[in-house]
């Protein structure tokens, strides 16, 4: 796949998350590997752009693809509070890194799991409630979105 679509000028990203050592990092199973497929890390071309998520807690994996010398992006989802953590930790990062690892920091993603016309519509505030998936009301992506962008925003002042 990924040779291919450098044939055609394209890039190659993938999910992060079966590239983390999850007994390790005490990330878990969930968010990180616990079947040691982690050690492909050193395998895939450097070219390829790691998506790093974490929704429940902004844990700061995207320094580590970043030294692995990947480009990375973090993405949340539904939780406000770790995705305006994960924005104040890409601009922390890029401040402070070294100018071989600046451009590895690209910036956030934010992530939604349901059809388009409930994110729309939670983010427009119109038709009925509905979670984003059954049993996941705890946040929305509409909200996470908004408070996100909201801090990229307030970062120009």
């Amino acid at each position: 796949m990924h040779d291919h679509l450098a044939q055609i000028g394209r890039e190659l990203w993938i999910w992060g998350d079966r590239l983390i050592d999850g007994k390790t990092t005490g990330i878990g199973m969930w968010e990180a590997s616990y079947n040691n497929s982690y050690r492909a890390v050193d395998m895939i071309p450097k070219d390829v752009v790691i998506c790093d998520w974490h929704y429940e807690r902004p844990d700061q994996t995207a320094v580590y693809f970043a030294m692995k010398g990947f480009r990375v992006v973090t993405c949340p989802w539904r939780t406000s509070q770790p995705g305006v953590a994960q924005v104040d930790d890409m601009v922390k990062f890029r401040n402070s890194s070294t100018p071989e690892m600046k451009p590895r920091f690209l910036g956030i993603v934010e992530t939604t799991w349901s059809p388009t016309a409930v994110f729309m519509n939670g983010f427009y505030g119109i038709g009925p409630k509905q979670p984003e998936r059954a049993g996941q009301e705890r946040g929305s992506a509409w909200q996470c979105f908004k408070d996100v962008f909201q801090r990229i925003d307030g970062l120009g002042n």
